[in-house]
């Protein structure tokens, strides 16, 4: 229960500034313009790119927080912390703004100098303050994490990540540039900073007060551990968002702005899977074969958390999919819409993949195998750069989006079997049925078809989803679970 009451907490955190972004983005369109919003979504994948790059220190002191056995082992491990925060990090944060200042006229060479260009080398240096800023409030939160405050993370969360999405819509009322917007997004993020120091002392003093350990006693294997986290948290975002820097080097502004703003939503649904792989990663940390507390193995966990993911994402996949023009043309237009549908349709297929990637990775890096999942992006990684030169001279965004989602699809099939071959054995007919169903969806949206048509064929495509996801993906305990926790929700009568 107490999972199901985190995982809630979770997906509250991440869900909130979705609908904050479904706000925001026409504003920024209508006042800023398209070209403009086209180029914020470049930035957007710069900062939160930037968020990656934290060394795997984020996920490497949740693990060892989570991990301690008694208050003890809690405090000895937070005076590590704090010995290696004020000896290493901070200054390599430091270290890390100025070189990212140093370098941005690098940066911006690569894009076109109109007025766009001009702006974004404006903002540069708001971006360069920015990284360290948000690399600091990771490690931040994975304390937190760790300690499983999740209810004040996600406060946070929601607080924050839906000022990353207000404050250039904010500032595109008045100083309708990029570089103002950019300023807005940094200024959020050094609040967020601010009020997870905060957070942080109120919840545990010792996270930042108190003598630092004597020595560097276990920073070598903090470092180590931390390392293959690190290539996959560089090298997995860097699959995920280079598709937008080679359409920003390569297309226009507009047709940059037709792909990023459907895929910037659609990757927020991936709330649902972050949410919960974050509640389970503290769980995960330690023994793969120890038992939690209500004696159930944690490999159970695993390949139920699994399941679940597969069965919340997948009717929202489908309803993406095949709701991807009406929804767009309601949103942001007719011209927006014809243009950008078909990238949504086949980015839905690519999210219900990366959807079930979640859990693989946090088993393997929770349970000290980072290294299986890190060697395996890094052998992805030159063939999807190749993809992605190829799709972007000859097939557009779509082929962008096409090479994007087959990525993404392989890298998940990987991890599921680089994190154990039973949950493939069990789950990979039911999970690929589900795949074909996204994919069929996507086939039936489109102006091609006739409004009544959309509609019967939305309802029809939803309703199986939904059907699929409860009789398919879950099993029978599952399904009792699920009405448990329903059944226990009651409404309290009014006195």
């Amino acid at each position: 229960m107490h999972t199901a009451r985190f995982f809630l907490f979770n997906l509250l955190g991440h869900g909130l500034p979705l609908l904050v972004a479904l706000v925001s983005v026409p504003v920024v369109a209508h006042h800023a313009g398209v070209e403009r919003l086209g180029a914020l979504g470049v930035v957007w994948a710069l900062v939160g790119f930037a968020s990656f790059l934290d060394f795997g220190l984020g996920r490497v002191v949740t693990r060892r927080v989570a991990s301690t056995p008694d208050r003890a082992g809690r405090d000895a491990e937070l005076a590590l912390l704090r010995g290696f925060f004020r000896r290493q990090a901070i200054p390599a944060l430091a270290v890390l703004g100025l070189l990212l200042l140093a370098g941005g006229h690098a940066v911006s060479g690569l894009f076109p100098m109109d007025a766009l260009g001009r702006e974004l080398q404006d903002g540069w240096p708001w971006i360069a303050a920015g990284v360290p800023v948000t690399l600091a409030t990771n490690w931040l939160r994975g304390i937190l994490e760790g300690l499983h405050r999740f209810a004040r993370v996600n406060v946070l969360r929601a607080a924050f990540g839906g000022l990353n999405y207000a404050a250039p819509a904010l500032a595109s009322l008045a100083w309708p540039r990029l570089d103002a917007m950019i300023a807005g997004i940094v200024a959020g993020r050094v609040a967020g900073l601010l009020a997870h120091a905060w957070v942080c002392w109120r919840a545990e003093p010792g996270i930042l007060a108190g003598p630092p350990a004597s020595g560097a006693i276990g920073v070598r294997s903090f470092f180590q551990e931390g390392g293959w986290i690190t290539v996959s948290n560089v090298v997995g975002p860097l699959m995920v968002y280079s598709d937008r820097f080679v359409l920003g080097m390569m297309l226009p502004p507009r047709a940059v702005a037709w792909y990023v703003t459907g895929q910037e939503i659609m990757l927020r649904t991936l709330v649902i899977p972050g949410a919960l792989s974050g509640v389970l990663f503290p769980q995960f940390a330690g023994d793969a074969e120890r038992k939690r507390p209500g004696g159930q193995p944690l490999r159970a966990v695993y390949q139920r958390g699994l399941r679940v993911a597969a069965a919340l994402m997948l009717p929202l996949c489908v309803l993406a999919a095949i709701g991807s023009y009406d929804g767009l043309r309601w949103w942001l237009g007719d011209e927006f819409a014809l243009h950008a549908y078909q990238v949504v349709d086949i980015v839905a297929i690519g999210i219900y993949a990366n959807a079930l990637s979640h859990l693989p990775l946090a088993w393997l890096q929770a349970t000290g195998h980072a290294s299986r999942a890190a060697k395996a992006q890094l052998l992805e990684l030159p063939a999807y750069a190749l993809g992605l030169a190829f799709a972007v001279r000859h097939w557009g965004i779509e082929g962008v989006a096409a090479v994007w989602a087959w990525r993404v699809g392989v890298d998940c099939l990987v991890l599921l079997l680089l994190a154990g071959a039973d949950a493939v054995r069990t789950s990979f007919l039911p999970l690929l049925a589900g795949l074909a169903l996204v994919a069929l969806a996507g086939l039936a949206s489109g102006p091609q078809h006739q409004p009544a048509w959309r509609l019967g064929a939305a309802l029809l495509m939803t309703g199986l989803a939904l059907g699929w996801a409860w009789a398919g993906l879950l099993n029978g305990a599952d399904r009792q679970k699920f009405q448990r926790l329903v059944s226990t929700v009651r409404l309290r009568p009014r006195p």
